[in-house]
C-alpha cells in the first residue's frame, strides 16, 4: 500500500462509523459508506470487505479497506478524485458538528483568502488603499 492517505480515511472513516455524531455528520458519514458500498456492489469479496471493515472493525479490517482504496485509487482516477473529494465534504461536516475550525478553499480562486476561526479586529492585505 503506498498512499497513506487510504489508510488515514479507511481508519477515519471506520471511525466515524462506530462514533455517535450529530445528525448532520451522521448523514454525510452514511452518504460517504454509501458510496463505497455501492461502489464495491458487484464484487461479494470486495463487498464483504468493506463491510466487515464499517460494520465489525478491527485493525486488519482496516488495512484491507485501505489497501482496496489505494489498489482502487490506482485503477481508476476519477474514483480517486471522487473519494478524495467526498472525503473532505464529510471531514469538513465532522470537524464543524464538532466545534473544530473547518476552512475549505475550492475551485478557481484569485486574490487573497484568509482562512480563521475567530478574528478580532481587523485583517488586511498588502499596503493598504491608495
Amino acid at each position: 500500500m503506498d498512499d497513506p492517505l487510504m489508510l488515514a480515511a479507511a481508519t477515519t472513516l471506520v471511525g466515524w462509523t462506530a462514533t455517535n455524531l450529530a445528525e448532520g455528520a451522521r448523514s454525510a458519514v452514511n452518504e460517504l459508506t454509501d458510496f463505497l458500498r455501492r461502489r464495491f456492489l458487484g464484487e461479494a469479496s470486495t463487498r464483504e470487505l468493506v463491510d466487515a471493515a464499517l460494520d465489525r472493525s478491527s485493525s486488519d479490517s482496516i488495512r484491507r479497506l485501505a489497501a482496496l482504496l489505494d489498489q482502487e485509487v490506482l485503477r481508476d482516477p476519477e474514483f480517486d478524485t471522487e473519494l478524495r473529494a467526498r472525503f473532505e465534504r464529510v471531514h469538513a461536516v465532522v470537524a464543524a458538528s464538532r466545534g473544530d475550525v473547518t476552512n475549505v478553499v475550492s475551485g478557481d480562486v484569485s486574490g487573497s483568502v484568509v482562512q480563521a476561526r475567530d478574528v478580532h479586529g481587523g485583517i488586511s492585505f498588502g499596503a493598504g488603499r491608495p
